[in-house]
């Protein structure tokens, strides 16, 4: 009776097959395997390489996702730079703003000259003060050789006081963006429209003389 007792309240090791008394088991597996099975079987060593696989496939989602996220925020950067680089590129184009002026050049009561030494294709922008208000002009030689000047002002466009930039050999409107050959420009408005004002001249020697008057009455344009 004791045999069978004792052989009923047995219990099978999961890892050996030994048949080990209950009371004995938890020992048995200290001794014998050192904790490397649970009481539900399954080898323990056994379950902390899965556990470790586990948490090696968990690290490496991970990392595939920060890879992801980083290429998608560089390709979010990229785009962002490339769409700021031609907004910057496409912004100065169609600046507004006034070119800077040379030195005023000199000037009796009733004429302005310019150097033509001083002259060449890239247009120079100058100001004269008709009482109170800077009249712009600029001067430019032409692929012709000729010196071409006109108000910094549009006959259509004056009244945004944007003026005019140089683009090669055009000079562009600021406002309306119509451009104008500098070989072209100097001369009355004959067709109407945008057209950089016309200012009258002549060559006396080394000199390019302006009119005061010429200036002065386009006062109002720059007011």
């Amino acid at each position: 009776m004791s045999g069978k007792k004792e052989r009923g309240e047995s219990k099978v090791c999961p890892v050996c097959n030994a048949r080990i008394s209950r009371s004995r088991y938890a020992g048995h597996m200290r001794r014998v395997h050192g904790d490397g099975a649970n009481e539900g079987g399954q080898p323990r060593a056994e379950g902390a390489q899965k556990g470790k696989r586990a948490e090696r496939r968990k690290a490496e989602l991970a990392r595939k996702r920060r890879s992801r996220s980083i290429t998608v925020v560089a390709s979010a950067l990229f785009v962002l730079a490339v769409g700021g680089g031609i907004y910057l590129a496409t912004d100065n184009d169609q600046s507004s703003g006034p070119e800077p002026v040379q030195p005023p050049p000199p000037q009796t009561q009733t004429t302005v000259t310019l150097g033509l030494s001083a002259l060449g294709d890239s247009a120079q922008f100058y100001t004269y003060n008709a009482n109170g208000v800077n009249v712009r002009y600029f001067a430019a030689v032409g692929s012709d050789g000729n010196v071409h000047v006109a108000l910094d002002a549009c006959d259509v466009c004056y009244s945004e006081k944007k003026g005019y930039r140089q683009v090669g050999g055009v000079m562009k409107c600021n406002n309306c963006g119509k451009e104008f050959a500098i070989v072209s420009i100097g001369t009355e408005n004959l067709t109407g429209g945008c057209w950089p004002s016309f200012v009258p001249i002549s060559i006396d020697g080394s000199e390019v003389v302006i009119q005061i008057s010429s200036l002065s009455g386009k006062r109002f344009m720059f007011q």
